[in-house]
């Protein structure tokens, strides 16, 4: 997801945050500390699209697909809709490729044909650009299978996996309903970031993380590295923070319990692991490391770039990634040498915006 700003217009607050947003780049990988990275957009801003089926001769690729399944109860169905109208607000601010399903029951196939056919043609459109897939709704789970409640017949987390296997663009799932836990166990795999609102299926009352996940990518005080954009990372701490604060606030016992997996071990991590505040996972990896560095514009002023320089930059953030895990147990004096050259040149890259 992939934007530009105009020098012409950048006033000295902005040339501050480039400037801050640079240093605190290139500190920060010669640290060792994880790069923060923007998701890809088009090379000219463009207005957002509610594309529809009939939309198959454009090629442009889907930045967000968001399907919003059955309401059921009114109040539920209400709640849906604002979660909705927040990703739409912020595929507009980002100039984000919106595209919409459900729920609706006057459309000319299911919204489960829908989606099984947005999945095929975007299997087909290769883009530097990951793909979010945004579930908004109720979720199920009979001990075995887990699925996501559509308008008519529902969608499982296995045939989801089936539908999703042909795409070679990075993933990103967020299933925001209850009993989400296990689509982790089903999607997980490598270059994805599957964020699920509950921990496990057993978890089956109404979720409220979709709320606060969707409101995430338009609050500043989630962008904690001060970069103007909001990573799946921050937008994951930022909710599941303000859905523990919402039953401690209710004086009511928490049955939902978010995790962020990203690291293809079909595990999944909770905020606590994330922040380091807790140590559950044994030797296995600490999720957040890919989540980190996928995100979205938080403001208008944000660092945006096209998708050539998109790939350059993960070209030499990989570089990086492969230099600290390289030099991790040695002085990092060496590690600061090698990875200078990469760093210029990367200060360079985010000077072309």
């Amino acid at each position: 997801m992939t934007h530009y700003l105009h020098h012409s217009t950048a006033t000295p607050r902005s040339l501050a945050m480039r400037f801050r947003f640079r240093t605190t780049l290139m500190i920060g990988l010669l640290l060792g500390i994880n790069s923060v990275s923007g998701i890809s957009w088009a090379d000219e801003p463009t207005e957002q699209t509610t594309e529809t089926i009939s939309d198959a001769k454009d090629e442009q690729p889907i930045d967000v697909l968001l399907v919003v399944g059955a309401g059921g109860a009114d109040e539920f169905a209400a709640a849906f809709v604002q979660w909705r109208e927040q990703w739409e607000a912020t595929c507009e601010r980002a100039e984000l490729k919106l595209h919409l399903i459900g729920p609706s029951e006057a459309a000319e196939s299911s919204d489960r044909d829908q989606l099984q056919t947005v999945l095929q043609r975007c299997a087909t459109i290769q883009s530097v650009r990951p793909l979010w897939i945004v579930l908004i709704g109720h979720g199920t789970w009979d001990g075995n299978t887990a699925a996501f409640n559509l308008v008519g017949k529902d969608v499982s987390a296995n045939e989801l996996k089936e539908w999703v296997q042909p795409i070679e663009r990075a993933l990103v799932i967020v299933n925001c309903t209850s009993s989400s836990g296990p689509f982790i166990n089903r999607l997980s795999g490598n270059n994805r970031v599957i964020v699920t609102a509950t921990k496990s299926g057993s978890e089956q009352n109404y979720a409220r993380f979709g709320e606060f996940f969707a409101a995430a990518f338009s609050a500043l005080d989630a962008d904690l590295d001060h970069d103007d954009s909001i990573s799946i990372r921050e937008a994951f701490l930022k909710a599941a923070s303000d859905a523990e604060r919402f039953y401690k606030e209710q004086g009511r016992l928490a049955t939902e319990h978010a995790l962020l997996d990203d690291n293809a071990d079909k595990k999944g991590s909770s905020s606590a692991l994330v922040l380091g505040k807790a140590q559950s996972k044994g030797d296995e990896q600490v999720d957040g490391d890919l989540a980190g560095r996928l995100s979205i514009p938080a403001t208008t002023e944000a660092i945006r770039l096209n998708d050539e320089q998109i790939a350059k930059r993960d070209q030499l953030e990989a570089k990086l990634r492969e230099l600290k895990q390289k030099f991790q147990n040695d002085d990092t004096a060496e590690l600061r040498k090698q990875a200078l050259p990469i760093l210029l040149e990367l200060a360079a890259l985010y000077a072309q915006e």
